[in-house]
Parts: structure tokens; sequence; C-alpha cells
């Protein structure tokens, strides 16, 4: 099975995409999906973020 991609590697092709698109808008579908996986990675990582914040508020009350 092959590795997950990092948010480093989506950074550095959301970047080469971006350059692709302004030579040529065929590849406009490649940059719409690679952002819409950077969003995913983020949404991910907000939701991690939110969920540490309630657990640390949980054990401070209890």
């Amino acid at each position: 099975m092959p590795e997950p991609v990092t948010l480093s590697e989506l950074q550095k092709m959301h970047r080469m995409a971006a350059a692709l698109v302004v030579a040529d808008p065929v590849y406009l579908p490649l940059f719409e999906r690679i952002e819409l996986e950077l969003a995913a990675h983020q949404a991910k990582d907000d939701a991690i973020s939110r969920a540490r914040a309630i657990a640390a508020c949980h054990r401070a009350v209890a």
C-alpha cells in the first residue's frame, strides 16, 4: 500500500500545478483536485485540534 501524501508534498504539488495552469489552463482540474486535498488535510488537522482542546478542558474540569 502506498504511503500517504504529506502536507509538504501537497503544498509542493500545489505550487507546481499553479505554474502549469498559468502556462496552460488544461491543468485546472488537477490544480483544483490538489486544492481539495489540501482543504481536506487542513480540516482533518482542525478537527484533531478541536478534539484535543475539548479533551484538555474535560481533564481540567475533572
